[in-house]
């Protein structure tokens, strides 16, 4: 049992957030657990004014609100109840019979004291009691202040859920604007990259919200789009001409715009810790655009393991020079798992550091966007996923201006003149990537094949046509300076098919073997990726190395470090995996949250062991 594990839950139980007490785990009960944080958290509710499952009378019957917020410091009691919400899975429609708003009005009518309601499933959706009925409003007051209102820069808060925030976004554009996934996808981006940038760079008075009366009419939607939204947008395209065109914009009407500006506007993007943003990030990416090339966009977890792994192969202080550079990017999420471990020590430093001008954090957050733009780069054929990963470096700290549109598997001379000059081919520190294997695509280009070594190696005649997959070990390898490292996701196919066997002599007589990790078979199940995948590190012979191994002299013996963790967090139908007691309790740390069953983050540990060093990283 490790240091933050504080007590245990028995199997099928939740802690309750408000009472402590255990509740049965069911996914409703899940979604009123976070609703319940977030009161506290983000609306600012001191616990002891909330109620979870609260007995409300409506004439004779008896009824339960999920949550009840009192009025502060007064006796739990139906008369003293301000606030009433209700929380229903994300596809409960509120015209839902059964679990839809009526159900809230209903119980905000029985309590005389109770003014606001919300409601949240498949979008949110608040409520003001007048004298003349109930009216739609932006939102809940925040603790101590009389009724919602767009908020100021300190009214900002940092959120531990942002999942269901971006889902609830996402399918609110999804439905009432008629755009397929991926476009709805790409417009709340943009909704997204202006909340960012207003946080950058608006003083107390901020331009990205949205005040009741506005939200309520075609008046006020169309003034929010107009005076704030709009202008807002034409400033991010300015910033980021790399992203966006002299012709982009916004493609969604007023009342889409409003709501999602209603459902964000009081969350600090900037503060919320990475991992909560990465996670929400992933999952709408995950949703949206799918692999159909072999595309398989690789877990945080096994990016965060590749990536300190390869950073603890360096002293520390070397670090914000190395030039660093995934040359399949996809949505980008091994550079932003450098770019946060990155950002983690710089802080540590800073916060050792005598006082000097700006907070430890502030600090930390300019290295890590001067770093990014000067040595971080990406690749990616796939223009849809280049945008989104510029937009996932933005959203993290940066190094977005170096991610370009490449066929890498084609020499630099056959590239863009952008990337031409600005990627610094042959002269990489790290490359992290996992290629598309698994996809059905053939190179059969003379003119492509002949820049390789694979295609001839160990055959009488060259092969005429080869999987892309397999040339993009050799891709890979190309991008990295001598001695430099490649850290790159294989198919076990790669490490141990007999056929595959000059792929592997070929890597041997280029490469020192430095670590090979092979992966659970649940690793990819949410993206029903590689069912059996490996991570390889290897460092590029020097070329006086290269010259000997060319010349039949081989490199004395070596160790090489080799890990099999069983476990990745998740089961084969992608659902979540915790830690568990022999009895069977589920182990929770001390904020009570379940411990996931993930021996992957554990590798790393084992690999700074074997190294023989003590790294922090």
């Amino acid at each position: 049992m490790t240091d933050n594990i504080s007590y245990l839950v028995p199997p099928g139980k939740i802690r309750c957030f408000i009472t402590g007490k255990l509740r049965k785990d069911t996914p409703e009960e899940n979604v009123r657990q976070r609703w319940a944080r977030s009161l506290v958290e983000e609306y600012g509710y001191p616990k002891e004014d909330v109620g979870v499952e609260v007995m409300v009378r409506i004439g004779r019957a008896r009824k339960r609100t999920d949550i009840a917020v009192y009025t502060h410091d007064a006796a739990h009691r139906q008369e003293n109840i301000v606030i009433a919400i209700e929380v229903k899975r994300d596809d409960t429609l509120p015209s839902d019979d059964k679990g839809g708003d009526g159900q809230l009005i209903s119980y905000m009518a029985a309590c005389p004291a109770c003014r606001f309601g919300l409601w949240v499933g498949s979008e949110r959706r608040a409520y003001e009691r007048l004298e003349g009925g109930v009216d739609r409003v932006t939102d809940i007051p925040r603790f101590g202040a009389d009724r919602p209102k767009r908020p100021l820069r300190d009214d900002l808060v940092q959120t531990h859920e942002l999942k269901s925030v971006f889902r609830r976004c996402h399918n609110y554009i999804y439905a009432n604007a008629g755009l397929q996934k991926a476009p709805a996808f790409h417009e709340l981006l943009k909704l997204i990259f202006c909340k960012t940038f207003d946080e950058e760079e608006s003083g107390d008075d901020l331009q990205f919200g949205v005040d009741p009366q506005e939200r309520r009419s075609t008046s006020g939607q169309r003034r929010l789009m107009e005076e704030r939204i709009g202008p807002l947008f034409r400033r991010v395209t300015d910033r980021y001409p790399f992203i966006f065109g002299d012709d982009d914009q916004i493609k969604l009407e007023e009342r889409v715009v409003a709501y999602v500006v209603s459902e964000i506007q009081f969350l600090s993007l900037l503060d919320t810790e990475t991992d909560v943003k990465g996670a929400a990030y992933e999952e709408l990416v995950g949703a949206n655009l799918r692999g159909d090339r072999g595309e398989y966009f690789t877990p945080r977890n096994v990016c965060d393991m590749a990536v300190r792994m390869a950073m603890s192969l360096f002293d520390q202080t070397k670090l914000t020079s190395l030039k660093v550079l995934d040359c399949c990017c996809g949505t980008g999420g091994f550079l932003v798992s450098w770019l946060n471990n990155l950002h983690s020590l710089l802080l540590e430093q800073e916060r050792s550091r005598p006082q000097r001008k700006g907070s430890p954090e502030e600090r930390a957050r300019r290295q890590v966007h001067d770093v990014c733009t000067r040595n971080l780069y990406g690749l990616d054929i796939n223009p849809d996923l280049v945008r989104t990963c510029q937009m996932n470096l933005v959203l993290h700290g940066d190094g977005s201006s170096n991610i370009y549109r490449v066929d890498s598997t084609r020499t630099p001379g056959e590239w863009d003149g952008e990337a031409h000059r600005a990627v610094p081919y042959g002269a990489v520190d790290i490359l992290f990537t996992n290629p598309p294997f698994g996809g059905d695509g053939k190179i059969d280009d003379g003119h492509v094949l002949d820049r390789y070594e694979l295609p001839k190696w160990e055959t009488k005649a060259p092969r005429s046509s080869m999987p892309a997959e397999h040339l993009f070990v050799e891709t890979a390898l190309g991008f990295v300076k001598p001695e430099g490292y490649l850290v790159i996701l294989v198919p076990d196919s790669i490490v141990n098919n007999p056929g595959l066997r000059f792929i592997r002599s070929w890597l041997l007589r280029r490469t020192q073997i430095v670590a090979s990790v092979g992966l659970p078979k649940t690793t990819f199940a949410a993206s029903k990726g590689i069912k059996n995948p490996s991570i390889l590190i290897v460092r590029r012979l020097s070329p006086n190395e290269a010259r000997q191994a060319d010349a039949g002299f081989l490199q004395d013996p070596y160790n090489v470090f080799m890990s099999t963790p069983r476990t990745s967090g998740i089961d084969n139908q992608a659902k979540p995996v915790y830690r568990r007691q022999p009895n069977g309790q589920e182990m929770v740390d001390e904020n009570g949250d379940k411990i996931r069953d993930d021996q992957i983050g554990g590798v790393v540990e084992k690999f700074h062991e074997w190294l023989g060093g003590e790294s922090s990283i």
